[in-house]
């Protein structure tokens, strides 16, 4: 309505000017005409045009189309009136004012009813001419041609100019629906860090801007080589689990070329295969969600409809099919750093276990488990070297009927664990029963065996025995997880000697924290060494007030992974030189999290975690993320607050140069009892003026991560 609304405007002050020159025209000549007839008819003009304009903002918007209609054929036959009544003398230029009436029906409606009403308008002057007696053949026939022409065309030029407003108008909002959908969506799909829902959000996301009626979401699964439907909208049940070959029809081609493609007449495309029964596919878009090089997958639009999509629809799903590609990339980093991590932490907890079994048996049984749920098998044997017979046999399994493991032990160099041991190298085999090395392959498909992973147990210069894990599936052990079980087949060597367990433990705790604040620091040469600095202040703290050094470590762990979770923040957001936005800050705010995110799959790191997930909260309760008050929050925390504020201030940044010493330390003295634990500041500041901590930094100071962490935990 508000285009409309500025065209009444429009025409309202058209009406005007054309009403004044009305009266004034009759004034000079109202001696010509029967005042009788004519002005009821100019005042009866005049009360229209009011009683329009009242109307015409009034009506409800479903009664608009009808009403002006009315109105302005209602306005024609006033027209016609004032031209017939001054018949005895014309004034030629009364019978424009027919182009009033048919303006406003071409601003209004388009070139269609212009043109109508400029043919209406085309017959009403004929007739009143006609019916006034002023129609002389053929003199007559140049006037009304020329007003034929003077009224279509304006009709035809109006409704075409009202016509490419609207289109502009709605270019416009169309532009801007697609930029708000675009934001919407990317925020959407950064939210998530799981794919199968990053999927989904770009089914719904396609469904809802470009209203498709089918929308199909492959992913590409490159084992097999195959697009599999990971989400879809508008199919029957017996389609939804659809999968085709990966070079089959358009999608295909999409998957190779990494280009969209508009499909406006599937009839007309040679290579176009329909992919479902249920329904008939008359035009398709089709989008590579590519990240890079990368493609994860194709995304379909299929309409019913010859023509269902334009070149702004395949643009917006195109742009839509990137935003989830790079979602994807997101999920399946942070996919596998969850699994490093839940991989490492499978190693902490068989550690953990051994450190605190007694019994060899027992540590032997807890390790065949869990190397159960390292890979994700159903079964699992440990084989030791008998010294007197130099054979192997089963000292601990998980999975195994009791007959199998009293087969029999096996001769170093005989089957695939005799070989592993002759060679001191792991051996895998896709399928037990076809693979001739192994010495008891019929008793194996009996069991139910049918893939086997056999690596050796070694321990420094020899091997003592080898680890086994069976699938009852063909499965093919890539190298990421044959070097997992190594590294899991020589904790277990470790554990049956019973020696340098915390020596390995430490190193691999160490090698978790270190790859960790690495990869902060990595990000932004400007807080290069930020951790290290508020680690010094940090501990020095901590010492003054006399903690055990367990405390004291886990306050040295914390300083160092205090902005883990930056990992998930996005780089223009750290690295930007001006102010954050209000989205952009809450963001930031919420890093915390997810370093605690990260961090509760380390067991070992679980004391590290409070202190972490509060160190933005502040001693007037104002902070985040739980507005904790004073003593609500940890003491290492509120420990590291200080030395994370006072390094952030006396370093340079991108959005700000490094304060003065001096004013620095002012800023602390204001934020005791505000920002900080106003006890805690008087130790800094005290430790600051003994010279106990070095307020003055350099690079060269900035030592390796490794030599700063703590060991007392860990002893």
């Amino acid at each position: 309505m508000d285009l409309k609304r500025r065209l009444v405007f429009f025409t309202r002050l058209i009406r005007i000017l054309a009403y004044i020159y009305l009266v004034t025209q009759y004034l000079l000549v109202r001696g010509d005409y029967n005042s009788a007839e004519v002005i009821p008819v100019i005042a009866g003009l005049g009360v229209f045009y009011v009683l329009m304009d009242v109307t015409i903002f009034r009506v409800p918007e479903e009664r608009f189309r009808v009403a002006s209609l009315g109105l302005m054929l209602f306005e024609m036959f006033l027209v016609s009136l004032l031209v017939y009544f001054t018949r005895s003398s014309p004034i030629v230029e009364f019978d424009f004012l027919y182009v009033l009436p048919l303006a406003n029906v071409a601003l209004w409606f388009g070139i269609r009813e212009g043109l109508t009403y400029g043919a209406i308008a085309c017959v009403a002057i004929t007739v009143t001419v006609v019916l006034s007696g002023r129609f002389v053949w053929p003199d007559m026939v140049g006037y009304l041609m020329g007003r034929y022409i003077f009224l279509l065309l304006a009709g035809f030029i109006m409704g075409y100019m009202a016509e490419f407003a609207e289109r502009e108008s709605k270019e416009k909002s169309r532009r801007m629906i697609e930029l708000t959908a675009l934001s919407g969506f990317a925020t959407l799909f950064d939210s998530t860090l799981l794919e199968g829902k990053v999927y989904t959000n770009l089914g719904n996301a396609i469904s809802h801007s470009i209203n498709p009626d089918v929308v199909l979401i492959f992913g590409y699964d490159q084992e097999h080589e195959q697009l599999v439907v990971a989400s879809c909208d508008g199919v029957s049940d017996s389609e939804v689990n659809l999968s085709i070959p990966a070079a089959y029809g358009l999608t295909g081609r999409v998957l190779q070329e990494k280009a969209s493609i508009l499909i406006a007449d599937t009839d007309s495309e040679r290579d176009y295969r329909q992919l479902l029964e249920s329904q008939r596919i008359r035009s398709a878009a089709y989008a590579p969600m590519k990240w890079r090089e990368e493609v994860y997958g194709v995304a379909f639009a299929g309409s019913q409809q010859k023509e269902g999509f334009n070149e702004n629809d395949l643009n917006l799903l195109t742009a839509l099919s990137v935003q989830a590609a790079l979602a994807i990339h997101n999920s399946r980093l942070y996919s596998d750093l969850e699994d490093r991590i839940g991989e490492l932490h499978a190693i902490f907890e068989i550690d953990k276990a051994i450190t605190s079994a007694i019994d060899l048996e027992t540590v032997l049984q807890q390790i065949v488990q869990m190397s159960i749920g390292l890979l994700d098998a159903k079964i699992s044997s440990l084989m030791l070297i008998d010294e007197e017979s130099q054979e192997l046999v089963i000292a601990a399994a998980h999975g195994l009927s009791e007959s199998y493991i009293q087969k029999g032990p096996i001769k170093i160099g005989e089957s695939v664990a005799g070989k592993v041991i002759q060679e001191g190298r792991p051996i895998a085999v896709d399928n037990i029963g076809d693979d001739p090395r192994h010495a008891y392959a019929e008793q194996a498909r009996m069991e139910g065996l049918c893939s086997l992973l056999s690596v050796p147990l070694n321990l420094k210069d020899r091997v003592i025995g080898v680890l086994n894990i069976y699938t009852d599936e063909p499965h093919y052990f890539n190298p990421h997880e044959i070097n997992l079980f190594t590294s899991l087949a020589s904790q277990a060597a470790i554990a049956i000697e019973n020696a340098r367990l915390f020596e390995s433990l430490e190193e691999i705790y160490i090698e978790v924290i270190t790859a960790m604040a690495s990869a902060i620091d990595a990000r932004d040469a400007y807080t290069h060494g930020h951790s290290h600095r508020v680690t010094e202040y940090a501990v020095a703290i901590a010492e003054e007030l006399g903690l055990s050094p367990a405390e004291v470590d886990i306050i040295r762990n914390a300083s160092i992974l205090h902005d883990v979770g930056k990992i998930g923040i996005k780089e223009d957001i750290l690295k930007k030189p001006g102010r954050l936005t209000e989205e952009e800050r809450r963001e930031m705010e919420y890093h915390p999290f997810i370093g605690t995110k990260i961090l509760q799959s380390v067991k070992l790191l679980e004391p590290v975690m409070p202190l972490v997930y509060h160190h933005h909260e502040r001693f007037d309760g104002t902070g985040y993320p739980d507005g904790l008050r004073g003593e609500e929050i940890p003491q290492g925390a509120r420990i590291i607050s200080i030395a994370d504020a006072f390094e952030s201030m006396t370093s340079d940044r991108p959005y700000r140069k490094a304060l003065p010493l001096e004013e620095a330390m002012a800023e602390m003295r204001y934020g005791a009892g505000r920002q900080f634990d106003p006890r805690l500041v008087e130790v800094f500041m005290r430790l600051a003026e003994q010279g106990k901590i070095d307020l003055e930094w350099s690079q060269s100071r900035v030592i390796p991560i490794a030599d700063h962490m703590g060991r007392a935990s860990t002893k």
